[in-house]
């Protein structure tokens, strides 16, 4: 069982004995606000009113356009 932030720390480890201290640490969260933030920011839609164009691969070394203005497709041999 976890120890809880309000007790006590402990200074040995209970099954080994050795010399143990408490290190804190931020918590990890997934799907937290600034994560949705940044993927609002990215959405395809957002992308094309600020003027970016995006593409998204699409096989064989050709991509699609999914936001913005140019091509709808582009290659890399150019066709």
């Amino acid at each position: 069982m976890a120890a809880g932030i309000n007790d006590p720390p402990l200074t040995v480890h209970p099954e080994t004995g050795v010399s143990v201290r408490r290190v804190l640490t931020a918590p990890n969260m997934a799907g937290t606000y600034s994560d949705m933030k940044a993927a609002a920011n990215l959405s395809n839609k957002n992308l094309a009113a600020k003027g970016f164009t995006k593409y998204v691969k699409a096989g064989d070394g050709k991509y699609e356009k999914a936001a913005g203005q140019g091509p709808n497709v582009i290659s890399a041999d150019g066709a």
